[in-house]
């Protein structure tokens, strides 16, 4: 033999014993953590699911909203609009009902010419 190789002993029965129940128990453990972790994977894979729905429930109804404040914001103008028209016409019965006698030349011109406007514009609203 040679001083530098040592020779190793062959391995007891204690020994492989031993060696074959850590085996054992490794090939016991490995379905095991197979299997946790297959029921990891898909808990993962149902939260995605869950956050997907609920992403897609809020994108839903985030929209409804803007869309229900962009009609209310319509029905808003509608309102305010048709107040508008609605004091312009006071104003204009207001101005055809004034009394010029008082008036001076150019008030009465000034009346008379707005009049006609307004009879002129109402002519064309109810022709067409």
């Amino acid at each position: 033999m040679n001083s530098g190789e040592t020779l190793e002993r062959p391995i007891g029965k204690k020994a492989e014993k031993e060696k074959l129940k850590k085996r054992k128990n490794c090939d016991d453990v490995i379905p095991t953590l197979s299997s946790q972790l297959d029921e990891i994977k898909e808990e993962k894979r149902r939260m995605h699911e869950e956050k997907k729905e609920s992403m897609r429930i809020a994108l839903e109804e985030r929209r409804e909203a803007m869309r229900i404040a962009s009609e209310e914001q319509r029905e808003l103008i509608r309102i305010k609009e048709e107040k508008n028209e609605v004091e312009k016409r006071k104003m204009e019965d207001e101005l055809m009902m004034k009394d010029t006698r008082t008036m001076d030349p150019k008030q009465k011109e000034y009346i008379r010419l707005r009049r006609l406007e307004i009879l002129e514009r109402l002519r064309s609203k109810y022709a067409s």
